[in-house]
């Protein structure tokens, strides 16, 4: 009985076994060096899409069997080697493959030209990160995170839903310098020139590669690509079908899920997919310690009331959301600590031949978030959408796009936490691309590429953000390019480009031209040196902004930040506007708080009370002190006294920096970054690849947020002591006075005929004797009475101190003409400061390593340098500045760590950063953010069977940090993920 079961039971083994092999697809080949024509050995052969695959062995042979059917792509890869792949269309097949020479020195980018390249060709310094590292790095959460390791790149960590983007050029709060964009879609939120991460819908599990571009890029992509550009690649439908489904959760309470799924016919000719993505958690919170900046935050946000088209400080608005509905874990702190973002997009391909390919894809995201610009913190909501045509046919790219944002609603509203007044920031852009991609053979052997792109970016802020400029708020850029790169030898290739752009909102148009010189040394050795000019203007929001950004006391000051639309210019007759309500504005140059003032605010309480204690103590002398007080004792106007109290000192709200003139700022301009550059990127002996750029940055007519007008305050003052010994000495002599005058006639009326003779005969004083004895009798009650007189004002100015000390840091602003007039508020007027012809220069380098010590491991490492960040006037580095310049980025910066990764099975990953510690100006933002030393990780192992696991933790140790004064610290955050593919 058991012997026939056994038969039995391998009979059917056999049987099973039998359809196994006859559904299997078996394909084997060799792997060859293009150069020499040696077999190679190790390399990786991997069915796309999946993690299926082999490796070939010590003579290049491979064998790969799957019970996939037949047709589907094999990726060959190799250590030093670029990527090739090839077609498999039958169940038996033999595949030949000769790699080149190079890691990913072959592989083909985009972003560099805006057209198909080789990297080596490339003009400029890139980095590829590929969908491998994306899956092997600790960042679970946000794509944009993978950034942090590449050379040149800063990642602001600002919290854990908010990412920042910037490059060489320095380092913004808010927009940025960067051009990100995701195939071919410009992904900064249209007016505000803001990467908004948390509204990209970005996927780990949909991206190819993202492609890395160091240096200024205007040439191409037009102003504001003064930093480089970060493309984010996805995988298309057609050559990535499949699904997969990705689970997170972890620290800070964090929970996400993304779906992929993509499908693609048989002939390959059509293709969709779909992607969802959900995320959720805790965000880190600002130190509960920084009472200052955690007090100067609203907590009660309110629909604005509007006067003359812009928002009306006198007046409240109305209610949208209490402390009950800002403060989420009931800290008191009214900032964010949840988020909560959704995104569902959808791409339709079409692929008729292997040159021409056409897309219609569209999507939606929904989330908020907290924003930071120099002004403060913020809380953008609201519902993004867009849409995407774009075809590609041989050397023809044509593209249009269209955003558009709702800027959240009444219950879900974006607004500026200083201010509590929301912002109505609904806007939208309407972008094309056109550009032709052609050989010219008799002209050197020349290829050209020409193209023409349009942006128009709408706003509509119903006067709240935008204010009186909201009616003509039009913002668009038209511009047109044209590169060429010529061969001057087998070598050596000129690369030489050029683009115009006019803007609508300036009267002026720029010229941007780079050439840069490409020398391949070998075909793992290039050498790069070029020569940029890149323009930059300013965004649609710093152009038309009008509003209060900062209520520092409602409705009785605030900040006002007017945009570039306009200058900002002072009165001829310039004048201290006074916080303290009901306080007259002073002259400018007054030195300090005038006892005047003082006296005016207390006199009509502590004169009914001192005329009472005069009456109390010498009946005779009230007249006089009431004359004195009415009409300065000389039948004059009412009294006033002089002198000061304090010293009135001028600063920069933003940064405290002393402000002693008053310098308007101009309308928006053109700036220019000028930069050189040269570079090597290459392989040696197959294992060690080497990428080593220096380069410099000129900087002219760049703007800075800042204060336009200064604001005082006043130290050292003792109004009660100054306002009580100012009224005392004063009213002293005058009492004084009346008595002797009193006594004099007193006296003389005694000594009618008596002469000084006659009197010594009588025995009695002299006239003088009894004149001096009488005043000595009388004048201390002068003294008694100014004594009376001064303590009734030190507790009048007791009690103005009580009441009006508080604004004392903030006592008096100049305003400019820009901001609101005749509306009894004092507005600290803030904009953007036109450096004009001033130029800030630095130079730097990036120098990248990394070391394969076989196939699946590789060590590496990279860093950055800037020779200066910070520009004071008066030093010898100054370069002329007539106001101080922050880069807002580390002078050193470096990376280093390991990476490990089986086709099937294990992979980890550890990388180490530090930032040296360095001084900021960032507005609200600004002073000293400290030397950060941070190691993330990642640990993962992939089943096989389309299951993978990672444990990812960035900032393992915990390292508390902020990524600039005043931000959220952000800790350890660990990530559990489950990836299943199939």
């Amino acid at each position: 009985m058991k012997t026939k079961f056994v038969t039995q039971t391998l009979a059917i083994a056999m049987l099973l076994f039998v359809n196994f092999l006859q559904g299997q697809t078996t394909v084997s080949g060799v792997v060859t060096d293009q150069e020499t024509n040696e077999p190679i050995p190790g390399v990786n052969v991997v069915i796309q899409g999946t993690s299926e695959g082999t490796v070939s062995d010590f003579d290049g042979n491979f064998v790969l069997k799957t019970s996939m059917a037949a047709p589907f792509t094999l990726e060959i890869s190799s250590v030093g080697f670029g990527t090739k792949t090839a077609e498999v269309t039958s169940s038996d097949q033999t595949i030949t493959v000769s790699l080149s020479s190079g890691e990913n020195l072959d592989e083909i980018i985009i972003s560099a030209s805006r057209r198909p390249q080789k990297v080596q060709d490339a003009p400029a310094s890139v980095s590829i990160i590929s969908a491998k590292d994306i899956k092997n790095s600790a960042d679970a959460v946000d794509p944009t995170r993978s950034l942090v390791n590449i050379p040149g790149v800063t990642i602001q960590q600002q919290s854990a839903n908010t990412l920042n983007i910037e490059m060489r050029a320095g380092s913004g709060v808010f927009g940025t310098s960067t051009f990100p964009i995701l195939d071919y879609r410009y992904l900064v939120t249209p007016s505000a020139g803001t990467f908004l991460s948390y509204q990209t819908g970005l996927s780990n599990i949909d991206i190819a590669k993202v492609e890395v571009v160091r240096g200024a890029a205007s040439a191409l992509y037009g102003p504001g690509v003064t930093s480089g550009v970060v493309h984010f690649m996805s995988k298309n439908p057609i050559d990535y079908p499949g699904t997969t489904v990705e689970l997170l959760a972890g620290t800070l309470s964090t929970l996400g899920a993304n779906l992929r799924h993509a499908y693609a016919n048989e002939s390959k000719t059509l293709g969709f997919k779909i992607n969802a993505k959900i995320a959720q958690g805790d965000d880190f919170q600002v130190d509960p310690n920084d009472t200052e900046f955690i007090l100067g935050q609203r907590t009660s946000i309110f629909q604005p009331a509007l006067s003359g088209g812009k928002v009306d400080p006198t007046q409240p608005g109305r209610l949208l959301l209490g402390l009950e509905d800002l403060d989420d874990n009931g800290d008191g702190n009214p900032l964010a600590t949840k988020y909560k973002n959704m995104s569902l997009n959808a791409h339709l391909e079409l692929r008729p031949n292997d040159q021409t390919s056409a897309f219609l894809a569209m999507g939606v995201a929904k989330g908020g978030g907290l924003f930071f610009n120099s002004q403060g913190a913020g809380y953008a909501d609201g519902t993004d959408w867009w849409t995407q045509a774009r075809v590609q046919s041989g050397g023809l790219f044509a593209q249009v796009t269209y955003n558009y944002n709702d800027g959240g609603g009444e219950s879900n509203p974006t607004f500026l936490y200083a201010s509590g007044f929301r912002q109505v920031a609904k806007r939208a852009s309407l972008e094309g691309q056109l550009q032709y991609n052609f050989d010219v053979p008799s002209f050197m052997n020349t290829n050209f590429t020409i193209g023409a792109d349009y942006r128009d970016i709408m706003s509509d802020s119903e006067g709240t953000l935008y204010g009186r400029n909201d009616p003509n708020d039009a913002y668009k850029i038209a511009g047109v390019y044209i590169q060429g790169t010529t061969p001057l030898t087998e070598q050596l290739e000129l690369t030489y480009a050029g683009r115009y752009d006019k803007m609508n909102f300036i009267d002026e148009g720029i010229f941007a031209p780079r050439v840069a010189l490409v020398y391949k040394a070998s075909p793992k050795h290039t050498f790069r040196a070029s020569y940029n000019i890149a323009s930059y203007a300013p965004s649609a929001l710093q152009q038309n902004i009008d509003f209060p950004v900062s209520v520092l006391a409602p409705g009785v000051f605030d900040v006002w930040l007017s945009g570039q639309a306009n200058d900002q210019n002072f009165s001829s007759n310039p004048v201290i506007d006074i916080t303290i309500p009901g306080v007259p504005d002073l002259p400018y140059g007054t030195p300090g708080l005038p006892n005047a003032v003082a006296y005016g605010a207390t006199a009509g309480a502590v004169l009914p009370q001192v005329y009472a204690g005069v009456g109390a103590l010498a009946p005779t002398l009230l007249p006089a002190v009431q004359a004195f007080f009415a009409s300065g004792g000389a039948g004059g106007t009412a009294y006033v006294p002089g002198g000061v109290t304090g010293q009135f000192n001028g600063y920069n709200l933003f940064n405290n920096q002393p402000m002693n003139s008053l310098v308007g700022t101009g309308k928006a301009k053109i700036g220019t970054v000028t930069s050189w550059e040269i570079g090597y990127s290459g392989i040696i002996a197959d294992k060690l690849k080497v990428g080593l750029d220096v380069y410099t940055y000129e900087n002219k007519g760049f703007t800075q947020f800042t204060a336009i007008g200064p604001t005082f305050s006043l130290t050292g003052a003792d109004v009660a002591g100054d306002l009580s010994s100012t009224v005392r000495g004063d009213i002293l002599p005058y009492l004084e006075g009346v008595i002797t005058n009193a006594v004099t006639q007193q006296v003389a009326a005694g000594y009618v005929g008596v002469t000084d003779a006659i009197a010594t005969s009588l025995g009695i004083p002299t006239q003088a004797q009894a004149l001096a004895g009488a005043l000595a009798q009388n004048l201390p009650g002068a003294t008694a009475i100014a004594n009376a007189v001064g303590a009734g004002f030190a507790a009048g100015g007791q009690v103005f101190d009580a009441q009006a000390s508080a604004l004392y840091p903030y006592i008096g602003t100049v305003e400019t003409d820009q901001v609101p007039q005749g509306d009894n508020v004092a507005h600290i007027p803030a904009g953007y400061r036109q450096y004009d012809d001033a130029t800030r220069s630095h130079w730097g380098a990036d120098l990248s390593l990394e070391y394969f010590v076989n196939d699946k491991m590789s060590v590496w490492g990279n860093g950055s340098y800037i020779s200066q960040n910070v520009w004071i006037p008066g030093e010898s580095d100054d370069d002329g500045l007539p106001f101080s310049s922050f880069l807002n980025s580390p002078q050193v910066k470096y990376r280093a760590g390991i990476k490990y990764a089986e086709e099937q099975g294990l992979r980890f990953s550890v990388s180490f950063q530090h930032d040296d510690e360095f001084e900021s100006d960032q507005g609200v933002f600004a002073g000293t953010v400290q030397e950060k030393n941070l190691v993330d990780t990642n640990l993962g192992y992939d089943f096989g069977n389309g299951l993978e696991l990672d444990l990812s933790a960035t900032n393992l140790f915990d390292q508390k940090y902020v990524a600039f004064p005043s931000m959220p610290v952000i800790g350890r955050r660990v990530i559990l993920k489950a990836t299943v593919s199939f």
